[in-house]
C-alpha cells in the first residue's frame, strides 16, 4: 500500500487564483507539474480521494502500490493502482500576483480517465479540498483556493450564506426543492456537468420515468465508464433563497454506483454556473451563492 502523506503549501497572502479552463461544464484549471507541461486538473468536491490518470502515471514511471476497486457516481467497478504524484502547483502569476499553491506527495490513485468526454490529467478531490476554502468566480472563470484560517467568504450584495452538511465526504445543502418536491439532502458535485441527477426513488418522485411526458434518452459517463439517462425539464428549482428557471434533473436508467441510491440528489456545475459566485468552506460547514442578476 502507498501511504498518504499528501501536505498542502499555502502562499504567505494564503490564497491562490487561477483561471478556471475549458471544459467549462465541470471545474476545471491548468496546474504545473512533473513532464515539463501543463497539467488539466479537475476540481470535483463529489469525490474522494484525488486521483491521476493511469496513462500519465505511466509516462511519468509513479511508482505504485496497491490495487483495488472502487465506486463511481455511476459504476460500482472503477478499478484504481496507488501512486503518488511529487508535486502540483496551482496559482496563475498573471492573476493572484505570484501566489501559487504547491501541494507535495499527492495520494492519487490512478484510474483510466480514457472513458470521460474530456480531457483530464489530475483529479482534486475531497482529501485536498477539505484542507482550503474554494470561491468560483463563474463570471471572470476564477477559481480561488484559501487557507482556511484567512477567514470566511463574505456574501456580495443579493447573495446568501448556506449552512452545509455532509453526505459521507461530500459537501451538500439541505434546502433544494424542485416543483414542490423537497429534496432532503442534494450534494454539491463540482466535478459533474449536469444540472440535478437523482437516484431512482426521488426520480419516481418527480415523475422522471421512461415514457412519461417530456423525457428523453441520453448518455452519461463518469469514472468507470456510462450509461442511459433519462432526462426532463422542470419548472424550477428553489435553493435557499433563490429562484431558478428552467431546470433539467436526470437519472441513471442502470442505478448502479454511487447515485443509484435511491434517494440521492447531486447539483452538478450546470446549476452552480447559474451564480455569480459560489464559495464552499469546508472546515466552517457553510456555502455562499452570489446571484447572477443582484438587485
Amino acid at each position: 500500500m502507498v501511504e498518504d502523506r499528501t501536505a498542502l503549501e499555502f502562499p504567505s497572502q494564503g490564497a491562490a487564483t487561477v483561471a478556471l479552463c475549458e471544459p467549462y461544464g465541470i471545474l476545471c484549471c491548468l496546474a504545473s507539474g512533473p513532464g515539463g507541461y501543463p497539467l488539466r486538473v479537475m476540481i470535483d468536491t463529489g469525490t474522494d480521494p484525488a486521483a491521476i490518470d493511469a496513462r500519465l502515471a505511466r509516462r511519468l514511471a509513479l511508482p505504485t502500490g496497491g490495487s483495488g476497486v472502487g465506486q463511481g457516481a455511476a459504476s460500482d467497478s472503477v478499478a484504481f493502482t496507488e501512486t503518488t504524484l511529487p508535486w502540483l502547483r496551482l496559482g496563475d502569476p498573471h492573476v493572484s500576483g505570484g501566489q501559487l499553491l504547491t501541494i507535495r506527495d499527492l495520494y492519487a490513485p490512478a484510474l483510466d480517465l480514457s472513458s470521460l468526454p474530456f480531457a483530464v490529467d489530475v483529479v482534486l478531490g475531497y482529501s485536498v479540498l477539505r484542507q482550503v476554502a474554494l470561491r468560483v468566480d463563474f463570471q471572470r472563470r476564477l477559481l480561488t483556493l484559501t487557507h482556511p484560517d484567512i477567514g470566511p467568504q463574505a456574501p456580495g450584495r443579493g447573495g446568501a450564506r448556506m449552512p452545509l452538511s455532509f453526505f459521507e465526504h461530500f459537501p451538500a445543502l439541505n434546502n433544494l426543492e424542485v416543483d414542490g418536491v423537497v429534496i432532503a439532502q442534494a450534494t454539491i458535485d463540482t466535478g459533474s456537468n449536469a444540472t440535478i441527477t437523482v437516484g431512482p426513488g426521488l426520480a419516481a418522485r418527480l415523475g422522471l420515468q421512461p415514457g412519461n411526458t417530456g423525457v428523453s434518452l441520453a448518455q452519461g459517463t463518469g469514472f468507470g465508464g456510462g450509461g442511459d439517462v433519462i432526462r426532463r425539464r422542470f419548472h424550477q428549482a428553489r435553493l435557499g433563497p433563490f429562484v431558478l428557471e428552467d431546470v433539467e434533473l436526470d437519472t441513471h436508467l442502470a442505478w448502479a454506483g454511487d447515485l443509484g441510491r435511491a434517494e440521492r440528489a447531486n447539483i452538478g456545475t450546470r446549476l452552480l454556473s447559474r451564480f455569480a459566485v459560489v464559495a464552499i468552506d469546508y472546515e466552517r460547514r457553510e456555502a455562499v451563492f452570489d446571484p447572477l442578476d443582484a438587485p
